[in-house]
């Protein structure tokens, strides 16, 4: 009788590691190649080279680096810039997986306050005091920045306290100035701009926007946007000035403020070897003197160099404390020792405080609403690009898997920073340094999204950095955006080189990034039309057949072109119906040897 043998049960085994291996295996961080302590260090080296923006983004948005004031506290803006960072780069690591940070766009909140807000109207909204005439020895400094009423018939310059009621700012001569749309307005339209940014991206319009929009002015464009960003730091260093028609802008070379306002003193300053180095504590060394803010760009650019993770913070630490220890009472634009170093943090005034109501702002802020789009969009996809390719993990085509998870997470944030009080987020070019450091998963951008909602009790600290020590970084800024960009134009092709240097110069010249790229897009369709390159989407218009017809027969300074080596390529006729002999004008001329002008198409850029 042949034995009968119970077939041996395995027991399930129970989950190695926990919650532990479960974050393991969503992050998919072996399969990645990481392990938990590389992820750890590089979502700690994430968050120090961009937690400059806490420093950056207050002084911008409140006006302090221009010498203004915008009616937006800067606790409230690093409150927002904080929470709204947090928020969208946890996102970035849950939903895409990705190592990577959004936070406050560059260009974007100087473009905010320059452009939008526009704060020196007199009596404006938000007024407040700027420097007047100062009749009481101390007294000016106080006052700068209080709010203030215009008078009845509209005067900007208004005489403090009467001899009844002096009060604190008796017999200093102020003049009232604020914005010319309050800020409540445009962050509105910043909300607006994240809700719509979703929309694309949940409807899938995002990959067809993008087909349509020429690599060559997108890249041009992050160029440009690399010269404002730097100019913008130039000036919130002292090194450049204002200066009458025809010059516009100077070096800097007279003490910043006198009797008579900024710029009237006879003393000189600015870069310019003179009493400002040796006489630290004396007038013509203010929180204005570009000395030391040019001190912190070298040691910035220094440690850049030296490939030293976190440098811009290091760099704005360094200038901030000199400031600190030299001034340590200064008020204007900064500089100020903060009474305490953490607190608790509340809102004021920003969030929340949207408003709708455009009566007669509506033409201005619907051109912010398209910009804010146009630079959320071209910058997510531009980074999106160069990240991807740096991770490896670019399709044949340049597409990037989860993209649109990623572009839902940049959407999310610049929504959040409408409500709670800041201009529109992206994906920082920063996250090059998380992907240097190992990070290749999602728990780096967590790492960092926790780190920046601890960094919401520091706000104190965040609030009163003076703009020397921020200027130096955006310059910096400024020059790796451009380099990120410049060498993916083709420099060789007239019909690109030139819509991209228009692009470029317009942006700093007219102080307004739209208008550069509304040149940038005319002169680019002009000249591949007149050249016979229409892009691939013009080629479905109508009446595209009549204009197949007339490049068949080529303008007499082609046929030159072509006679010096420039030879003109056919292709098959885009009809699929057309016969094989049907041949039209390809949509590129090159010099022989030269890159190819054709593949300058979206697909090139499509993320």
């Amino acid at each position: 009788m042949s034995s009968f043998k119970l077939p041996t049960l395995k027991m399930p085994q129970r989950p190695k590691g926990g919650p532990l291996q479960w974050a393991e295996d969503f992050f998919h961080i072996r399969s990645r190649g990481s392990s938990w302590p590389q992820e750890l260090r590089a979502g700690l080296v994430l968050f120090m080279t961009s937690a400059y923006i806490l420093f950056l983004n207050p002084l911008i948005l409140s006006g302090a680096s221009a010498g203004t004031n915008t009616g937006m506290p800067a606790e409230d803006v690093v409150l927002a810039t904080a929470i709204s960072t947090g928020v969208a780069t946890l996102s970035m690591g849950l939903v895409a997986g990705y190592p990577w940070v959004v936070s406050v766009q560059l260009g974007t909140n100087t473009y905010f306050v320059n452009n939008v807000l526009q704060p020196f109207l007199p009596c404006g909204h938000h007024s407040y005091f700027t420097q007047g005439v100062n009749n009481v020895t101390g007294l000016v400094d106080i006052c700068a920045g209080d709010p203030c009423t215009c008078s009845d018939d509209g005067q900007s310059v208004l005489q403090v306290g009467t001899a009844a009621d002096p009060g604190p700012c008796y017999g200093t001569q102020q003049s009232c100035l604020g914005t010319k749309i309050p800020f409540e307005q445009a962050l509105s339209a910043t909300f607006l701009e994240g809700l719509v940014f979703l929309l694309i991206c949940f409807t899938g319009m995002r990959s067809r926007l993008l087909k349509l929009l020429p690599k060559t002015v997108l890249m041009a464009g992050a160029c440009g946007i690399g010269i404002f960003i730097a100019f913008v730091g130039l000036r919130d260093m002292g090194v450049i000035v204002a200066a009458p028609y025809p010059t516009l802008t100077k070096l800097a070379s007279t003490l910043p403020y006198g009797p008579d306002g900024w710029g009237s003193s006879q003393f000189t300053s600015g870069v310019t070897f003179n009493s400002c180095v040796m006489y630290f504590d004396g007038p013509p060394f203010s929180v204005f003197c570009p000395w030391l803010s040019i001190g912190g760009l070298v040691f910035t650019g220094i440690l850049l160099l030296w490939n030293i993770n976190g440098a811009f913070i290091f760099g704005i630490l360094f200038t901030m404390f000199i400031s600190w220890i030299k001034f340590p009472d200064k008020v204007g634009s900064g500089g100020l020792v903060p009474p305490k170093g953490a607190d608790i943090p509340h809102f004021s005034a920003t969030a929340g405080s949207l408003s709708f109501h455009w009566a007669g702002n509506t033409g201005k802020l619907i051109e912010a609403f398209i910009t804010f789009l146009y630079l959320d969009f071209i910058g997510s996809s531009i980074t999106f690009v160069s990240m991807g390719a740096m991770c490896g993990i670019l399709d044949d085509d340049g597409s990037m898997p989860h993209a649109n998870s990623a572009f839902i997470a940049d959407g999310l944030g610049s929504t959040m920073g409408g409500l709670l009080g800041s201009s529109a987020l992206t994906t920082y070019v920063e996250s090059a340094a998380a992907v240097r450091e190992g990070g290749r998963t999602g728990v780096t951008a967590c790492v960092c999204a926790i780190l920046f909602f601890l960094s919401v009790f520091l706000y104190p600290i965040f609030s009163n950095i003076p703009s020397i020590a921020t200027g130096p970084i955006l310059v910096l800024i400024g020059v790796l955006i451009f380099m990120s960009a410049v060498f993916e134009i083709n420099w060789e092709d007239l019909t690109d080189a030139g819509p991209a240097f228009i692009t470029i110069i317009i942006m700093p010249t007219t102080n307004n990034i739209a208008y550069g790229c509304i040149a940038g897009f005319i002169a680019y369709w002009i000249t591949k039309f007149v050249t016979y390159q229409l892009h691939p989407s013009q080629q479905k218009w109508p009446g595209y057949a009549l204009y197949k017809r007339w490049t068949v027969t080529r303008s007499m300074h082609i046929l030159m072109d072509g006679e010096k080596g420039v030879k003109p390529k056919t292709v098959a006729a885009a009809d699929p119906s057309a016969s094989g002999s049907d041949e039209v004008p390809m949509t590129d001329f090159k010099e022989p040897g030269a890159p190819n002008a054709g593949t300058d198409t979206p697909g090139d850029a499509r993320v």
